[in-house]
């Protein structure tokens, strides 16, 4: 279950008490106009990784360098994610070459290897895929709506149907496919 924390990373890592979970929240990059969204890993208590994403999904900073622009933030939403490892893996491998090494268990600090900010984009490409089916386990901790904008926004996702495809097709405000797009990513059941 998704929930919103107002208290700065620190104190939030220190609240969490040795618990798995992703962290985001939104954040201003000087140099990129709109909307950006952190987020940080975290596998019982330890932070894995802290990633950085453009409004058009580009990663834009990963490691200690995305760790220290979010740290200063105070407003943090909260999903309690047990297989937080495998998610992330989901998220990174599509980025990272088949010659790059790939972050593991042994990943416990902020530094860990991702490619330069800019290189590579995992996040919500201009044509979504299915990965997986998107299973009832996963949407236990959202509320009756959020499941059913989920399941609804998920059945579109054909790896025909560009982002704006979607978003124009749905009875839905653009804000809110972009979320559960993301949403439906963080849960590594599309691309």
């Amino acid at each position: 279950m998704d929930k919103v924390y107002y208290l700065d990373l620190q104190t939030l890592l220190d609240n969490l008490q040795g618990q798995s979970a992703i962290l985001s929240t939104t954040v201003s990059v000087p140099s990129v106009r709109g909307t950006c969204q952190g987020l940080v890993f975290v596998k019982d208590g330890t932070v894995l990784e802290s990633l950085i994403q453009g409004p058009n999904g580009a990663l834009l900073a990963s490691g200690a360098r995305a760790y220290a622009l979010l740290s200063s933030r105070d407003q943090w939403q909260v999903r309690i994610q047990p297989d937080v490892e495998q998610i992330l893996r989901t998220m990174i491998q599509p980025a990272l070459p088949e010659s790059e090494p790939r972050p593991g268990p042994g990943s416990r600090s902020p530094q860990a290897a991702l490619p330069p900010a800019g290189s590579a984009s995992f996040s919500l490409s201009p044509v979504p895929r299915p990965l997986r089916p998107l299973d009832a386990q996963l949407l236990a901790g959202f509320s009756m709506r959020q499941r059913f904008v989920l399941r609804l926004v998920f059945t579109m996702v054909n790896g025909e149907r560009s982002v704006e495809q979607i978003k124009a097709q749905l009875n839905l405000s653009p804000a809110v496919v972009e979320e559960a797009l993301t949403t439906l990513r963080t849960l590594g059941v599309i691309s």
